[in-house]
């Protein structure tokens, strides 16, 4: 038979000064919990990215993937896919890639409310027995302040912005906790089916979700056991929970068999290796992928890299946070032993796996252990309080002083602290600006000549490139050879006009690598449109760059200079003669074409100028570049080059679309090591303007 207790007798007996029993769930919870997942949904909205980013290198696909229902990287994401494929269809405004964005931003704030559901339910209900209101107050400030701090923390809120499975898998992961508390607190098996269906689904956002299994199986017979006095009782329910828990669990996971059926769709080489067309290739697609990547390190390195996971989470909560999460922690052992061994085995299993894990961006994999130790921080936070308030009666205060500072005036403090990350953060992850990979686009499609083959890396990497013709068919008659087929053939392209990106010309081995034959051996590349460096992981050194590729070599010199305006600034090793500039007017979005015409300072013969320049709009960053684009050796090899020769760099520079409209400055400087940076020489004056009328357009044209 049942036990009639409902709560943990250890901690009662440990803790006689509190009735420790679960919080329920009222209407002001439930008003409290939409209004902290609103806020971090118009704090998520407002600094969200506006399309496509390099913030991670799986974004663009991501956002292009779920359109079409298309197959994803390893392990496929179906819930994801699904997901995005509702808010990228369904939703009526703005461009693909923000919808997806969108959701990111919308699960991501769910998770934050969520999670204040799941600090009620642990968080003891009341403190004495004849104080309730004012604590309950207390108590529900606590559990926003540390649903806020999660949500404004530095890691989770940048993958609230973008294309990515983080912040959708969190929200998941969340629900599956509140589905088990519910469970925990009236043993329905209907609620544990559900609790068990939403688990398995969270494997559709992210497969490394199964490592909480041991710790819900645990929870779930303990707390069984906790329920039932009989052995009997005990062992058929047990049986029972484990039967439902695995139909439920089931049908959430058969959305794998999802995977064979698209992956035909795949136009990945390394994908395409582990095909999920079979029970085999399913598991190599999912289980068993990336396994290079796991157990990576060996034991004596395992301090070393839980060192680093520690700076990681201090990043998250500072010192602070920390300290506090270290209190919450002990004290949910004594006081909630259950829910202790849930938590604590969901972190230390998690935790375990990933300081493991060999990854560039190893701190993204670390979001759900974050919002548990959040969750540690509202019980520190509560255990603090609650030993002030029996202090505090001890004394024998005013009850009605300590009764409006602890139920109005401390909780507002304590929810005005979240505000302390939110500005903290808010540049870093602001990326409501992150246009580059947009505006540099929207111009190579305008440059690009009509049947031109345009090469870009396959597979993930590529998908900067194919979203725009996969979602709106843009410029069809451009051939993307990577975009059909992962093996493009050499002929393919013959005959087109080649241009590719740089970032394609680069990738010799590894995911999005062209096949070595596709391209013919000494080709040159022409710089002909250059875009904003991007922020994020894939371009930290490759700038977004579209380049011609020819036979012939290009025309470096000049016999007879005579540029529009002339400059004769010193940088040192060179001298800049002078540029011509067009337009100077020009939209926001659009592109100025450059011809720098740089001299060697230097009239040694052989010498070859060597300079890295910065270009800039007024003090904004527009592309660096070393002069000659890094072909001067080979030219003045094949071609020849003398000191005498004036240098001419012919190249488009895209003016981001975030620029505000008025009269810029373009100015140009050296970032070599050992020249002053702030010697800034300004080469003309760019009006920018929101939009060119017929008449100024032409206007422009006929004075150049």
């Amino acid at each position: 038979m049942p036990k009639k207790q409902n709560f943990d007798p250890v901690s009662v007996k440990r803790f006689g000064w509190i009735k420790d029993r679960l919080n329920p769930i009222t209407w002001i919870d439930g008003l409290i919990a939409l209004g902290v997942t609103l806020f971090a949904l118009i704090v998520y909205v407002y600094t969200l990215t506006p399309s496509l980013s390099y913030v991670s290198p799986d974004g663009s696909e991501l956002a292009t993937v779920p359109y079409v229902l298309g197959l994803a990287h390893s392990p496929g994401y179906p819930l994801y896919t699904w997901l995005g494929f509702l808010f990228s269809r369904l939703l009526p405004f703005a461009d693909v890639a923000f919808r997806i964005n969108l959701m990111s931003a919308v699960m991501g704030a769910m998770g934050v409310g969520v999670l204040y559901l799941i600090i009620i339910q642990i968080l003891p209900a009341n403190y004495s027995s004849n104080s309730t209101t004012e604590m309950t107050n207390l108590g529900r400030a606590i559990a926003a302040l540390c649903a806020l701090l999660f949500a404004f923390s530095v890691d989770f809120w940048s993958q609230a912005l973008i294309a990515e499975v983080y912040a959708p898998n969190l929200a998941m992961i969340a629900l599956s906790i509140l589905a088990l508390m519910f469970w925990d607190r009236n043993k329905l098996p209907k609620v544990y089916f559900l609790f068990a269906l939403i688990f398995g689904l969270s494997l559709g956002t992210h497969l490394s979700d199964l490592g909480f299994a041991p710790a819900f199986a645990l929870f779930t017979g303990v707390s069984i056991l906790n329920q039932y006095e009989s052995w009997r009782d005990r062992f058929k329910n047990i049986f029972t929970h484990t039967l439902i828990g695995f139909v439920g669990f089931a049908i959430g996971v058969a959305q794998y068999l999802w995977l064979p059926l698209r992956a035909n769709t795949l136009n990945d080489r390394f994908m395409l290796r582990f095909a999920p067309t079979s029970l085999k290739g399913i598991y190599n697609y999912t289980l068993g992928a990336f396994s290079n990547l796991k157990f990576a390190y060996p034991l004596i390195a395992i301090p070393d890299r839980l060192v680093i996971y520690l700076d990681m989470l201090r990043q998250q909560f500072g010192l602070l946070g920390f300290t506090l999460g270290i209190v919450g922690l002990f004290a949910l052992l004594f006081r909630r032993p259950r829910y202790f061994h849930l938590l604590v085995w969901m972190y230390l299993i998690h935790v375990w796996f990933f300081i493991q894990y060999s990854v560039f961006d190893l701190e993204v994999f670390f979001i759900p252990v974050h919002f548990i130790w959040a969750i540690f921080i509202a019980f520190g936070l509560e255990t603090i309080f609650s030993g002030m308030a029996i202090l505090s009666r001890k004394l024998k205060p005013g009850v009605k002083q300590v009764g409006v500072f602890s139920g109005v005036i401390l909780p507002a403090m304590l929810v005005a602290f979240s505000l302390i990350p939110l500005t903290k953060n808010w540049s870093t992850n602001d990326l409501s600006d992150d246009t580059a990979i947009n505006d540099f686009y929207a111009n190579v499609w305008d440059l690009l000549p009509q049947e031109a083959a345009f090469i870009t890396p396959g597979g993930v990497l590529g998908y900067d490139a194919f979203y725009w013709q996969v979602i709106y068919d843009t410029r069809e008659d451009v051939l993307l050879p990577t975009l059909p087929t992962p093996n493009p053939e050499a002929a393919q392209i013959k005959g087109r006009d080649t241009y590719a990106t740089l970032l394609a010309l680069m990738r010799r081995n590894g995911p999005g690598a062209l096949p070595r034959d596709l391209l013919e051996e000494g080709l040159w590349g022409v710089p002909v449109l250059v875009g904003e460096q991007p922020g994020g992981l894939l371009s930290r050194s490759l700038p977004l760059m579209l380049i011609h590729l020819t036979d012939e070599p290009p025309e470096l010199t000049v016999d007879e200079p005579n540029p529009q305006i002339t400059i004769n600034a010193d940088f040192g090793s060179v001298i800049l003669i002078g540029v011509d500039l067009y337009p100077t007017t020009v939209e926001s979005g659009g592109y100025i074409e450059l011809a720098l015409y740089w001299q060697s300072a230097s009239r040694q013969p052989g010498a070859i100028p060597r300079l890295r320049v910065e270009t800039l709009l007024g003090e904004r960053t527009l592309e660096q570049h070393e002069i000659g684009f890094s072909q001067l050796e080979r030219y003045a090899l094949e071609v020849g080059l003398t000191a005498e020769d004036v240098i001419v760099e012919k190249y488009a520079i895209v003016i981001p679309s975030t620029v505000a409209p008025g009269k810029w400055t373009l100015n140009i400087r050296s970032v070599d090591f050992g020249d002053d940076p702030g010697s800034i020489v300004q080469l003309s004056e760019v009006n920018v303007v929101d939009e060119i009328d017929t008449f100024e357009r032409w206007f422009a044209s006929a004075n150049q």
